[in-house]
């Protein structure tokens, strides 16, 4: 019982460092390496390693429970973490386009607006504006730009959105000014709905993360009452085989329900 209970605290371990080690949304557009950096990103693999190879010299169903657990609890941070950056990254394409329609309208040609709009941005958002700046200053097409910079960019849909609405102008001779307006208000709105779909879901993640922590609880009720659970499940092979079985019933019924959750936010 001593191993097992340093395999979980290693995996508690390595979970708070995973999360710790995690820059702001913001810092997150920007490519920076910073220091420190390096050796908390080797603790999170070191970490969950140790606590995957302690846990096999007590039980190989531990061991494989175990690295359920970590892989879906890493797939889910990554998840988060993507979604996060995508909702920051509109905000951000937004403010910059609000920027670019200022400077179009006050007269500013294409190029400089977009140079304009990149220094008042940040990140990724600043980069995708310079760049297109320099195409267009060579005489490249903008839209084409916008679209390979979507490839690349967390939200790539404000940059599909940025570039319809550029070639609506260009192609139809129409004002480009009030185009990268609509486009800005088109965008902000899709946020502000996004965002509060959201907050509208807190209550069917909380609901999901309480029905994945229900065997945790029942292991512990069992416990309570002297079913020595724990026991049995690390005692044999075939308690193993159980420990294993329900680690992934559980994993997947929380990726089952983030996939739904997300596919109502989107």
């Amino acid at each position: 019982m001593t191993a097992s209970a340093l395999a979980l605290t290693l995996l508690a371990g390595a979970a708070l460092v995973s999360s710790s080690s995690s820059s702001s949304p913001r810092a997150r557009l920007t490519v920076t390496v910073r220091r420190g950096r390096l050796p908390a990103a080797v603790m999170s693999v070191v970490a969950p390693t140790t606590a995957v190879l302690v846990a096999a010299t007590v039980s190989p169903g531990l061991a494989l429970a175990a690295a359920v657990l970590w892989s879906t609890g890493v797939r889910r941070h990554r998840r988060r973490r993507a979604a996060r950056a995508r909702r920051l990254e509109g905000r951000i394409v937004a403010a910059a386009l609000e920027v670019l329609v200022g400077e179009l309208r006050a007269g500013a040609n294409p190029v400089d607006a977009f140079a304009v709009a990149s220094a008042e941005s940040s990140g990724q958002v600043a980069g995708i504006l310079l760049t297109v700046a320099s195409r267009a200053r060579l005489g490249a097409d903008v839209a084409t730009g916008l679209r390979e910079a979507a490839k690349s960019s967390a939200a790539p849909t404000s940059w599909e959105r940025v570039a319809s609405y550029w070639n609506l102008a260009a192609d139809h001779g129409l004002a480009m000014a009030t185009l990268m307006s609509a486009a800005q208000h088109d965008i902000t709105s899709r946020q502000r709905f996004g965002d509060g779909v959201h907050a509208g879901l807190a209550g069917a993640r909380a609901t999901a993360g309480i029905l994945a922590a229900l065997p945790v609880i029942g292991l512990l009720l069992g416990g309570l009452i002297g079913a020595h659970p724990i026991s049995f499940l690390l005692g044999g092979p075939v308690g193993g085989v159980l420990l294993a079985a329900g680690a992934g019933l559980m994993c997947g019924g929380l990726i089952w329900s983030d996939s739904i959750i997300d596919g109502v936010a989107r």
